[in-house]
């Protein structure tokens, strides 16, 4: 298919922001693996057991407040303002429920940790961390529903002013309550979650200041109304944002199992495990912009039923991903070694983590293509099936493949990653074919 280069740079033009603000929050996650990893391995282990299992839950509050942004899209596109605010209304009052139910839920979940089969110490040096970093879902997943209400209405630049100016705070407060300097006490793993906290806190209070303070965009409130709490949009923001917080949940499950049975082999294998899943987050994160972009893009050509448009802005952001992706396997394929020694000094770690740098080059391209795919079918609030193609993908697809080739056939932690490889291929074949399928039933009616 030809496609023009202003679908190429409507793309990145839309999607730039937004790789800022994500890759800022990988960046996050990657400063405390640095920081605490100079602690030692097992406390790098410790961060990222706590780590995956909040986020596991927090991507659940991150899905619900995505299906915001199509609906918000759509209804921009036709110019319809108390449309567009009652959604957002009706968003930040679901939004807050779900984040103090998730942090509860997380809450809940502390007896058990023991239960994982991972190494004492490691537990032991989580509990701090995993309480601090659990309240912290409450103000980022606030943050999130303003995010996606601007990021609908085609404004991403606020979001990453945001998320880049919380980041530094979020790396000095790393600094000073990790190792005890500035006048502040030394929390070690503790201080990590500590600054995550104070960080994420200040984010949705910052976008609510600049939003009241804007002449252009404090309009919205005008239109918040008791009377505009509203079951019928309710329901449609969570029947578009529960699929997607699916979708989401199955995926970074599978990476949570595969996280568990890292534990099985070892620290040495859950502290490299953790540095290969920092790095994959970041890219992760960036091609999640381009899928932003496109999120943005299609669902304001899907409000004006411009379909032949909204097909190219989803092919164009697929090469996009293509072409970052292979440039990042590349990278990692090479310097493996040397991006782990930036995480920690530990000899037997960084060779660990060079392995498994070989098999994240394998399904980088992949990875891309899936996340890239998800966000052109979200455009169209085509989210259901989805859900179902990533549950087959990842629970009967990766986890399987990964016990078999990590522990039954012993490739050890390389094996265990190789599972997820497989599992990003199958999702990426079946949501690039269904997004190709509705684009033609819609052209040809």
């Amino acid at each position: 298919m030809k496609i023009s280069s202003s679908y190429y740079k409507d793309n990145v033009r839309i999607a730039f922001p937004i790789m800022l603000s994500l890759a800022g929050q990988a960046v996050v996650q990657m400063a405390d693996n640095i920081m605490v990893g100079r602690l030692g391995a097992p406390e790098l282990a410790a961060v990222s057991l706590a780590g995956i299992i909040i986020m596991n839950t927090m991507v659940v509050g991150m899905g619900i407040a995505t299906g915001l942004t199509p609906l918000v899209g759509q209804a921009h596109a036709q110019n319809d303002s108390e449309r567009v605010a009652g959604f957002f209304q009706n968003s930040l009052l679901v939004n807050t429920a779900v984040s103090l139910l998730l942090t509860a839920f997380l809450f809940s979940l502390m007896p058990f940790l023991s239960m994982m089969g991972q190494p004492e110490e490691v537990i032991a040096l989580s509990k701090g961390y995993y309480i601090l970093t659990s309240l912290s879902v409450i103000p980022f997943i606030l943050f999130m529903t303003f995010k996606q209400y601007m990021e609908g209405i085609g404004n991403t630049k606020v979001a990453m002013v945001i998320t880049i100016s919380c980041n530094v705070m979020n790396i000095i407060l790393n600094y000073m309550f990790i190792y005890g300097k500035l006048g502040a006490p030394n929390l070690g793993v503790a201080g990590a979650g500590l600054a995550t906290l104070i960080s994420r806190t200040m984010m949705p209070a910052v976008f609510l200041f600049y939003i009241r303070r804007s002449a252009i965009h404090a309009t919205v409130f005008q239109f918040f109304r008791r009377t505009n709490v509203s079951g019928r949009k309710i329901k449609q923001l969570l029947q578009v944002g529960y699929p997607i917080a699916g979708q989401m949940v199955v995926e970074f499950l599978s990476l949570s199992l595969i996280t568990v049975m890292m534990g099985w082999l070892g620290t040495v294998p859950l502290a490299a495990n953790q540095i290969a899943l920092s790095m994959i987050n970041l890219t992760f994160m960036i091609s999640s912009g381009i899928a932003g972009a496109s999120t943005i893009l299609i669902s304001h050509e899907f409000g004006r039923h411009n379909f032949a448009k909204m097909r190219r802005h989803a092919h164009a952001a697929f090469r996009l991903s293509v072409v970052f992706m292979t440039g990042a396997a590349i990278i990692y394929a090479l310097f493996g070694a040397q991006i782990a020694s930036v995480f920690t000094p530990d000899r037997e770690v960084i060779e660990v983590a060079r392995r498994l740098f070989y098999v994240v080059a394998v399904f980088e391209i992949f990875d891309g293509l899936q996340v890239t795919a998800l966000g052109a079918l979200r455009g169209i609030t085509d989210v259901k099936r989805p859900m179902i193609y990533a549950f087959i993908s990842y629970v009967f697809v990766a986890v399987p493949l990964a016990y078999v080739t990590g522990i039954l056939l012993d490739f050890g932690a390389p094996g265990l990653l190789s599972g997820f490889c497989g599992g990003l291929m199958f999702a990426a074949a079946l949501f690039i074919r269904r997004f190709n399928k509705s684009c033609r039933q819609m052209m040809s009616r």
